[in-house]
């Protein structure tokens, strides 16, 4: 009795140091993730996906990274060209859950890519202020006037 106690013990230390690890290693990825700096919290939805998907934006030169709030892996899980992108519509929108603080949420739709596909973030209207700012910065003809 005495030895199956000392395994579930060992058992129960490994599974908490494992876990323990796992929180240090997403922890250090959103550092590195936001370290360049450029990165705001947002929501994803693709064409086909019904589902908002939580993570990070990050924009960088010439592209705008979308890292997935879960896993720890330090490729993005979708990037978009900065050339590429364009602002079709925006809205205001209430969420039931919204990210983080942001009672207010704005949900702006983009064409991705060459074959034009839809993408829509929310994300707060800090964040989208941050965005745009992004995409002026490049130039004029990225927009197909929706302001």
């Amino acid at each position: 009795m005495r030895r199956d106690l000392g395994l579930i013990d060992w058992i129960l230390i490994a599974g908490v140091i494992l876990a323990l690890l796992y929180v240090a290693a997403v922890a250090v990825r959103r550092m590195a993730i936001r370290r360049p700096g450029g990165a705001v919290e947002c929501s994803l939805r693709t064409e086909g996906d019904d589902r908002w998907r939580r993570g990070v934006a990050a924009y960088r030169t010439d592209q705008l990274y979308w890292f997935s709030s879960r896993g720890v892996c330090l490729r993005p899980n979708a990037a978009f060209d900065r050339h590429s992108l364009q602002l079709v519509a925006r809205h205001d929108h209430e969420m039931a859950r919204p990210p983080r603080a942001a009672r207010q949420t704005v949900v702006v739709r983009f064409e991705a890519g060459a074959d034009r596909e839809p993408v829509w973030l929310a994300l707060s209207r800090d964040a989208l202020t941050g965005l745009l700012a992004w995409l002026e910065a490049g130039p004029r003809h990225w927009f197909k006037g929706v302001f």
